[in-house]
């Protein structure tokens, strides 16, 4: 398979790229484009970092993967402090924009207020303050602030050939999020709230640690697939998919009969964290009792830039780049992109 491992080989770096043209970039800021989860500022006296980050909650309800308001008030408190967690930071708080229904802001309000608390509370943070607009399209935004020494922070950069790869937890978790809305499946066979956690203490315990780390918030191909095109290396997992699969992942997989790789190839990920290690460095147990299990070896870093390469009796190669870039090549049509994904996999399947 002829793979290209450049940056802008993927449409959403294309895009962040057109934002960096046009803006200008604060001269002092310790990450550059592409290298961190959240955006690295030095504090006065340069030891400590101010993390800052943002995002918004709005395509996930309107492609119905997200259906009530206290799983969006959860989600977008989670999804930013994820980034914090990638970097290694401890939380200061977060700024919270909330777009509610006109005709049914009381009850929109209500539950994205205990989604949001629920969410802090569960990582030991608070909302600071924010802003509510009215529209015809709910949506929350957050903005998350935090602080991680400099000589400890995560950065995606600076793996190499022979290194480890691990995940804080199971993976495949909004695979199914993603599949009840993409496939319209019963509610039966995706029982159970999504509450995925910030791996926070994770990534303070990996500070200083790990050789670089990126939370899974895309699913595991695509955040595997960034961190090889930022490194120059590939990805060779070792250990079997079934092995590694979140268990409401894995039991709609055994229900429809899927091949595992599609609960990780969907375009939702689980929030946990993908880290490296140096092949010669043990595990430490902090990191364990502070991840709320082991984490799960994945497999090694390869010299093949770009590749993704799932070992076992069965070797495969999965194309990141056409899977990443599959919703915006079919515009946006969902049913042809579910279609067209399920191909893709068989293919990678052989």
């Amino acid at each position: 398979m002829q793979l290209n491992s450049s940056l802008e080989a993927i449409a959403e770096n294309r895009l962040i790229a057109g934002w960096l043209r046009a803006l200008s970039r604060r001269p002092d800021q310790h990450n550059r484009p592409h290298e961190a989860d959240a955006e690295l500022i030095p504090l006065p006296g340069g030891e400590q970092l101010l993390a800052l980050t943002v995002d918004t909650v709005a395509e996930e309800i309107a492609l119905g993967f997200y259906r009530d308001p206290e799983t969006v008030g959860w989600m977008a408190a989670m999804v930013s402090l994820s980034d914090l967690a990638a970097v290694g930071a401890t939380p200061l708080g977060l700024l919270v924009s909330a777009t509610l229904p006109q005709e049914a802001a009381a009850g929109w309000q209500a539950g994205v207020a205990r989604g949001l608390e629920a969410a802090c509370r569960a990582a030991g943070t608070y909302v600071l303050g924010g802003d509510t607009n009215f529209g015809a399209q709910p949506s929350v935004t957050t903005a998350a602030a935090g602080v991680v020494a400099r000589e400890r922070v995560l950065l995606r950069t600076g793996c190499r050939p022979g290194e480890r790869l691990y995940a804080t937890g199971r993976l495949g978790g909004g695979g199914p999020v993603a599949a009840r809305a993409l496939w319209s499946l019963p509610e039966a066979l995706v029982a159970g709230e999504f509450r995925p956690r910030a791996r926070l203490a994770a990534g303070q315990a990996l500070a200083g640690l790990a050789t670089a780390c990126m939370d899974s918030s895309d699913g595991l191909i695509a955040t595997l697939d960034q961190l090889a095109r930022l490194n120059g290396v590939g990805f060779e997992l070792t250990t079997p998919l079934a092995e590694l699969l979140d268990p409401a992942a894995l039991r709609l997989s055994e229900a429809l009969g899927l091949d595992p790789l599609l609960m990780l190839a969907q375009p939702h990920g689980e929030f946990e964290l993908l880290f490296t290690l140096e092949a010669a460095r043990e595990l430490p147990e902090e990191i364990s009792a502070r991840s709320g299990g082991a984490p799960l070896l994945l497999g090694r870093l390869v010299p093949e830039p770009g590749v993704i390469r799932l070992a076992g009796e069965r070797p495969r190669v999965v194309d990141g780049a056409r899977i990443r870039n599959l919703l915006d090549e079919v515009g946006g049509d969902l049913p042809r992109y579910t279609e067209e994904l399920m191909r893709l996999v068989q293919e990678a399947a052989g």
